[in-house]
């Protein structure tokens, strides 16, 4: 076992894992892949665990960070095991946005060589409501107008994400440039004609399991998931991480994260630079 954080919400369990028991859900950006190999050689140590299904060990929050470890060398990774389940840990989507001023009827136009694509007229409001319910596979809304997109032969949820892809990459050879965006934002927006929207459904926890044990991959940016607490700077050293006797590791880890001071953030902290909206426990050296 593990060390243990309790939280009102949520358990959390920070232990090491054989990196090939590990299930990834999202593909890896290679980009992105090869920023956090230099980063992890940098620092020689791995600063916050993987978010991982304690029961599946599906990963739901880290993808690039397996892909790296695993590049590297690593037989093992750090994780936060939690019970996803849980009702307090949330399964959302990332919205995407297109900057510029996109005519609906080019993407149409450029839409229907790639299959037999129908954008059916809708309002905004419906259009959420469409694709939450899986009534639509996904919808193109910006201020003025909303429309409906089905994808042919009563696709999986797997070939919808595959066509959203699809749809990523037209937009691009368009001369459209991508954001990711929050529900919230995205209707924003839309409301004030700031960009065009792909409203996109969200997967659900069954989703992520069933694909991720198959071994079959989404899109990036498929999953938002929204955690109530984190472990952060656990700082693992690399090396540990290379060993092959996960029992001796896991038995130095615990005995090396006793020994450190946990200090909560409350959400909203800003720490390093970054918002987090989860409460955090950060893992720091006595003084």
């Amino acid at each position: 076992m593990g060390v243990i954080i309790e939280t009102p919400q949520l358990s959390m369990e920070i232990t090491l894992v054989s990196i090939e028991s590990l299930f990834i859900h999202e593909e890896t950006i290679p980009k992105e892949l090869e920023k956090l190999k230099r980063d992890l050689i940098a620092a020689q140590v791995l600063k916050h665990p993987l978010i991982v299904d304690s029961s599946t060990l599906v990963v739901l929050d880290g993808m690039h960070r397996v892909a790296a470890l695993k590049a590297l060398g690593c037989q093992m990774a750090a994780v936060c095991l939690v019970d996803y389940q849980n009702p307090a840990i949330e399964l959302l989507a990332w919205h995407r946005e297109f900057s510029g001023n996109l005519e609906v009827s080019e993407f149409e136009k450029n839409l229907s060589k790639r299959g037999p694509f129908n954008l059916i007229p809708t309002s905004i409001a419906k259009a959420f409501e469409s694709v939450k319910h899986r009534k639509a596979d996904v919808a193109l809304a910006n201020g003025k107008s909303a429309h409906l997109i089905n994808f042919p032969n009563n696709p999986s949820i797997k070939t919808v994400y595959d066509e959203i892809s699809n749809i990523e990459i037209l937009a691009q050879e368009m001369g459209y440039n991508l954001l990711y965006s929050t529900e919230s934002d995205a209707i924003e927006s839309i409301h004030s004609a700031l960009r065009p929207v792909l409203i996109v459904p969200s997967l659900t926890k069954e989703e992520v399991i069933e694909w991720a044990l198959k071994k079959e991959v989404f899109t990036h940016k498929t999953t938002r998931h929204v955690v109530p607490a984190r472990p952060l700077f656990v700082n693992v050293p690399l090396p540990w991480l290379k060993q092959s006797n996960l029992s001796k590791a896991n038995q130095k880890l615990k005995e090396y994260l006793e020994k450190k001071l946990i200090i909560e953030k409350e959400t909203g902290a800003i720490i390093n630079g970054r918002r987090y909206e989860e409460h955090c426990f950060i893992f720091t050296d006595p003084e």
